[in-house]
């Protein structure tokens, strides 16, 4: 019986990685907007003629025991920053998840430029896991959005229409979300761990 339960769960994995890997391109260059972009912003605010506010993200005002901090850093970057603000948009039109990705990024980038470097250094692991959710998400938003315009991108299947396209996209976005929530908790862990020990 456990063997057979084991087979399941690595039947799922396999299923689960394959929906990534089949989308590995699309994901590698989400991977090279959002890095590119957080670099690039962090580079052009130090050539900036007056300083920049110091930014803060909503989840810190929650900042007290290490559960609460958590939870609220997650479900933040998961419902807010990853779902409503890159996901969705490219539900209606495919581009904006894209566009809204290069957002976040940005704000990554003035929001490190103004750190002192052990800062920086610190806040690195959350910026890695915290991106990689980010450009998932927006591959979802791609994926569901493209789905009604070319809905033989989404699937081969001859004589598809556009709403079997998009039921399917759907349900490959909600494969994608399953790892969009791993990163996105990694690196709440991260950055919850980080703000108790080191405040920023």
């Amino acid at each position: 019986m456990q063997y057979c339960e084991l087979c399941e769960v690595l039947s799922r994995f396999s299923s689960h990685f394959a929906v990534i890997t089949r989308r590995g391109k699309l994901l590698a260059f989400m991977n090279l907007v959002f890095f590119t972009c957080v670099f690039a912003a962090a580079t052009a605010s130090e050539f900036l003629l007056f300083p920049l506010p110091y930014l803060i993200e909503s989840p810190h005002i929650f900042a007290g025991s290490f559960p609460v901090l958590l939870l609220s850093i997650f479900l933040f970057n998961l419902a807010v920053s990853a779902f409503a603000v890159v996901t969705l948009p490219g539900f209606a039109f495919f581009p904006l998840s894209t566009f809204f990705l290069l957002y976040r990024a940005s704000f990554w980038g003035l929001l490190l430029s103004q750190q002192p470097t052990w800062n920086l250094l610190v806040a690195m692991p959350t910026l890695v896991f915290e991106g990689e959710g980010y450009a998932l998400a927006c591959l979802a938003g791609t994926v569901v959005g493209v789905s009604w315009i070319r809905p033989r991108w989404i699937c081969a299947e001859l004589g598809i229409s556009r709403a079997g396209a998009l039921v399917k996209a759907l349900k490959e976005c909600v494969v994608i979300y399953f790892s969009v929530v791993v990163f996105l908790f990694v690196a709440a862990v991260i950055e919850a761990a980080t703000l108790t020990m080191i405040p920023m």
